[in-house]
C-alpha cells in the first residue's frame, strides 16, 4: 500500500507501508544503476545502509531515521523516520521515502571510514548479477571503467602515501 502526504510544503513525499517495499539487495539491478553506483556518490550511501543518520531536505526540512534501502539513482527508503518540517514540527513514520532531487546533504555516521566503505560496497557490487547481460562494451563504458581504474590508483597512492608519512 502507498499512499501519498504533503506537509505544509511544495515537495511532496511518498509514504509507504512496510509490506509495500521489496528490498534491493535480494533483486537484482541495472546496468545504469550499476553505472551511477561506479560514478557518483550514492555508493557511499549504500554503506549507510542499516545505519540511523539524518538527511537534509532542499526545502530546509530533514529527516532522521535508519537507511533501510538506497538505490543507484539516491532514492533513500527510510524507517522509524522522523520527518521536521521547516516550521519545526516533527512527525513519526514507519517507513519513509526520499526523492533523489529533494536531497541536500546526507550526514554520514562518525563510525563509517569512507575509503573503506567505498571500496567495500564496491566488492559486494561486482558480486551482484546484473539485470540485462550486455555482452557489447560502447566506448563510453570503456572511458568510464578506465576513469575509475584510475581513480582507484590514485586512491592507493594516497593510501600509500599516508602511511609512509605516518610511519616516518
Amino acid at each position: 500500500m502507498i499512499w501519498w502526504k504533503c506537509l505544509r510544503s511544495s515537495i511532496v513525499y511518498i509514504v509507504m507501508t512496510v509490506d509495500s517495499i521489496v528490498m534491493a539487495t535480494k533483486t537484482r539491478i541495472s546496468n545504469q544503476e550499476r553505472y551511477f553506483f561506479h560514478n557518483n556518490l550514492a555508493i557511499l550511501l549504500k554503506a549507510v545502509e542499516g545505519r540511523r543518520t539524518t538527511v537534509d531536505l532542499r526545502n530546509e526540512a530533514s529527516i532522521t531515521g535508519v537507511v533501510e534501502q538506497v538505490d543507484g539513482y539516491m532514492n533513500i527508503v527510510m524507517r522509524d523516520a522522523v520527518f521536521v518540517d521547516p516550521r519545526g514540527d516533527s512527525f513519526n513514520f514507519q517507513m519513509f521515502f526520499v526523492h533523489s532531487r529533494n536531497i541536500r546533504y546526507v550526514h554520514i555516521p562518525a563510525q563509517i571510514r569512507i575509503i573503506p566503505a567505498i571500496k567495500e560496497q564496491l566488492q559486494i557490487l561486482r558480486e551482484r548479477p546484473t539485470l540485462l547481460k550486455n555482452t557489447k562494451r560502447t566506448w563510453k563504458i570503456k572511458r568510464a571503467q578506465k576513469k575509475q581504474i584510475e581513480d582507484m590508483s590514485a586512491v592507493h597512492e594516497l593510501l600509500q602515501d599516508d602511511k609512509l608519512a605516518s610511519a616516518t
